[in-house]
């Protein structure tokens, strides 16, 4: 090396590119002015010789090795706007040629910074990841990445042999933005950072902001452009914004790409042919939106594992051929929503967590930033940089893929800082509560500035935990989301259908209690994949019974969703029923979403309570409720019949005006594998009452089946008739009542007298029974003292003849004694007694 270059040689810089250890690598790499001639220096480690090639000309200039591992320099006379390019012989004698990166300037600026860190720089993927663009007519593409406790950070990948030493980028904000430009790193390379901590540890890491994977592990990026496709759906965009969200239908099929694609056993279809699988299978189900599960490019398996946030899943295609996707749907009048998943994020080696060698997108703290059961990460929502990533990722989908509306997952992860953890496990906030107010901010932000940007876009959530107003207006200090799934009915009935229809009544109050509660929200009624698995086959699989049965509690799930209060979604899997039941449940689906868009009763009034009304929802024994769909307009109500019994029914039902009921859905109908009770024909109102109503129609309704009938008033020659024949109905009905009041006064007049005569007879008879009782005892009484008097007599006659013998036998012993004479003055007295004794008969 010539002494001059010696002395420009500026060493501890140098060392600091050789150990790689510096975050200004442009202050000493490229071309830099040095009095009347140019500086210029690089780092190429795997390079024997490197040569300066300018642009115009012919002269060249060797460099030299400045140092043994691979740092060259020359000097060459100074010349205004000088452009050249380096021809590098390897060390394995390849040779290559390639344009300075140092000599570009940083597409950043001051602007971007503080947009960035006060989080509302929502375009920052424009600057943030890998851009394929031309700067100075030199073809590259510009990387830029966020790593705030990095020591170091490089661009490593197919351009660069995968060296850290070679493109180490520059430091162009303090808080920690690192820029490069690298020439003819192109669409299709492979590439990742590398990043050096201040405690000298070396690893890599994914594009945060990068749009795709070049590697099914999703560890290495690529390089992707994604602006060239053109979008046909204009129209489409501008009516979108009158979709009225308490009005409008809005009927969802929640899908996945993978099970589309499962259908194509010998290949692994793109984008195009899933949307024309897909469309076709919406069409015929009558679904005017669908759902998708992350499109972002996930863990194989874990659809909601995101690797990448502004990634399209590249099984499938490019970003381009997800675009045409959503074209071909919006073209068709199809909507399309997207899951995004901001509640959580996978904790890998080569994911987010500790991006920088330190938290970074996640709460520092443990006890914020896991998620202890799952292990998963939670995003630090208090951290500027890392809201402003996810929101700019939310509108990314929605700008760049014209998406139609994002569902959250699961915000009830993020809104409770004690959420899955135990007491001692959790950080109150500031007040002490368990609200994570950073979360909520994030929610709120989020809702405000995608409607703000992107009006008629749908945002939805599902959220666990009975967070309040989670689709209240932000004003109104509420999240602002559009819709909430309501979980809470699709447990209550899937609880109540699983049992046998002979104990389904005892479980009648989980059947009425969401009408208690579904107005304080916005509510889609849904069947997701959380709760039926794979589509209908899982619903199949909740019903009891043998197969027929099973499929008649399908079709009333879907009947009932379909009729209650609140937007309508179905996880759909193309591949889960048999060909015949499929074909039956795809006319039975198609037959309510047609009702469901043509009749405003079954959406009009959604969320007020005036779109509701009970006829019956008492009949717990009888597994049976009915009610009314109502809209605007009166005569436009519907009559809703549900039979839960596992027998077939027959109802008569209240309804609350006089008129015509034409049945227009029966789930029991044969066109939908049903056993054909139905209602066919006119069933007009009868002047009967019945559920406290004035009219009734009587309906049947075959087990575990659901029937809506239609309502028509009547014209005025059929009211005329009508008020006659009530009126007669009336007459006849005073006449009959007056008949039987007269009869019965008649009847108690009648019961009067028969009761006096009855009272008299039966008066007479108790007093005859009374004196004969009298008698009867009177005599018995005297029968029972004249038989003690008569033992008395018998007694004494007895003692008196014992006497009289004692008597006579003393008078024999003193005859004995005395003298004759006696003895016969003795007899004349006696025979003298007896003489006067007869004279007295006389």
């Amino acid at each position: 090396m010539n002494n001059k270059l010696y002395k420009l040689m500026n060493w501890p810089e140098i060392e600091e590119i050789i150990y790689s250890d510096g975050d200004d690598p442009h202050r000493i790499l490229g071309a830099h002015k040095v009095g009347s001639s140019l500086l210029i220096q690089t780092f190429y480690p795997t390079a024997d010789e490197i040569t300066v090639i300018p642009e115009t000309g012919t002269k060249t200039y060797k460099m030299e090795l400045a140092d043994e591992a691979g740092f060259f320099a020359v000097l060459v006379p100074y010349k205004d706007k000088f452009r050249y390019k380096y021809r590098i012989k390897l060390d394995t004698g390849d040779i290559k040629e390639i344009i300075d990166p140092y000599n570009f300037e940083s597409r950043m600026d001051r602007e971007d910074f503080i947009q960035l860190n006060s989080g509302i720089h929502y375009s920052i993927y424009d600057k943030f990841g890998a851009h394929p663009m031309t700067i100075d007519k030199v073809e590259g593409t510009a990387f830029a990445v966020w790593a705030p406790d990095a020591a170091r950070v490089s661009v490593i990948g197919d351009f660069n042999e995968w060296d850290g030493r070679i493109n180490q980028m520059k430091r162009v904000d303090h808080d920690g933005v690192f820029e490069i430009f690298i020439p003819g790193a192109k669409c299709g390379d492979g590439y990742q950072y590398e990043i050096k901590t201040k405690g000298g540890v070396i690893f890599k890491r994914p594009d945060p902001y990068g749009y795709g994977f070049k590697d099914k592990e999703c560890e290495v990026s690529k390089i992707i452009d994604i602006g060239s496709f053109k979008w046909t759906d204009s129209e489409w965009i501008k009516n979108r914004t009158s979709f009225d969200r308490d009005k409008d239908a809005i009927s969802i099929c929640e899908i996945s790409l993978d099970s589309f694609a499962a259908k194509h056993n010998n290949h692994i279809p793109d984008f195009k042919e899933l949307a024309l699988d897909i469309l076709s299978y919406v069409q015929d189900h009558g679904f005017n939106t669908i759902e998708l599960k992350p499109i972002m490019e996930h863990i194989q398996g874990h659809p909601y594992h995101i690797t990448g946030f502004y990634a399209v899943q590249g099984r499938y295609g490019s970003p381009e051929g997800f675009m045409e996707f959503v074209n071909i749907m919006h073209e068709a009048n199809i909507r399309v929503i997207m899951d995004f998943v901001p509640t959580f994020f996978p904790k890998l080696t080569c994911g987010l967590n500790c991006f920088d060698g330190q938290p970074l997108y996640e709460y520092p703290d443990p006890r914020m930033g896991i998620h202890p059961r799952t292990g998963d990460l939670v995003f630090d929502f208090g951290r500027k940089q890392v809201t402003n990533f996810l929101l700019a990722s939310a509108l990314f989908w929605v700008g760049k893929f014209h998406l139609d509306g994002l569902r959250a997952a699961d915000v009830a992860k993020i809104l409770y800082l004690d959420y899955d953890r135990k007491p001692g496990q959790w950080i109150p906030n500031m007040y002490g509560g368990n609200e994570n107010l950073e979360a909520k901010d994030f929610l709120v932000n989020f809702n405000t500035i995608i409607k703000s940007m992107f009006p008629g876009i749908l945002t939805l959530t599902k959220e666990t935990s009975c967070w309040p107003r989670i689709t209240g207006d932000v004003d109104d200090g509420g999240l602002g989301f559009d819709y909430k799934w309501n979980n809470g009915w699709t447990k209550d009935f899937l609880d109540y259908i699983q049992n046998d229809p002979l104990f389904r009544s005892g479980y009648h109050n989980e059947l009425t209690f969401s009408l208690v509660y579904c107005y304080t929200e916005r509510f889609v009624l849904a069947y997701t994949h959380e709760d039926i698995g794979k589509g209908l086959e899982g619903l199949y699989d909740l019903m009891p019974g043998d197969s027929a049965q099973k499929m008649a509690g399908v079709r009333l799930a879907v009947a009932y969703l379909m009729t209650h209060p609140g937007k309508k979604m179905i996880s759909m899997d193309p591949n889960a029923l048999s060909i015949d039941n499929a074909v039956f449940l795809e006319n039975m689906i198609h037959s309510l979403n047609e009702l469901y868009y043509t009749k405003p009763a079954l959406h009009e009034l959604d969320t007020s309570d005036s779109g509701f009304e009970w006829i019956n929802s008492m009949a717990a024994e009888e597994c049976m409720m009915s009610f009314i769909r109502r809209s605007e307009k009166d005569e436009e109500m519907l009559v809703v019949v549900v039979n839960m019994a596992g027998v077939d029914r027959t109802f008569e039902v209240g309804v609350p005006c006089d008129g015509k009921y034409y049945e227009i859905f029966n789930s029991d109908d044969t066109c939908y594998g049903g056993q054909g009770l139905v209602n066919p024909g006119r069933i007009e109102a009868e002047f009967y009452e019945s559920d406290g109503r004035p009219y009734s129609i009587p309906v049947k309704v075959a087990a575990s089946s659901l029937a809506i009938f239609s309502y028509t008033p009547y014209t005025t020659q059929e009211k005329k008739i009508r008020k006659i024949r009530e009126e007669e109905a009336s007459n006849k009905q005073n006449e009959k009542e007056k008949t039987l009041r007269e009869l019965k006064e008649r009847q108690e007049k009648e019961e009067a007298k028969l009761l006096r005569e009855l009272h008299e007879r039966y008066e007479k008879e108790l007093a005859a029974q009374e004196e004969a009782i009298e008698q009867k005892y009177n005599q018995i009484e005297e029968e029972r003292i004249s038989s003690i008097v008569s033992e008395s007599v018998i007694d004494d006659l007895s003692k008196s003849a014992k006497r009289t013998q004692n008597v006579k036998t003393q008078t024999k012993k003193s005859v004995a004694k005395k003298p004759a004479a006696k003895k016969t003055t003795t007899t004349k007295k006696t025979a003298a007694k007896k003489n006067t004794g007869k004279k007295t008969d006389k």
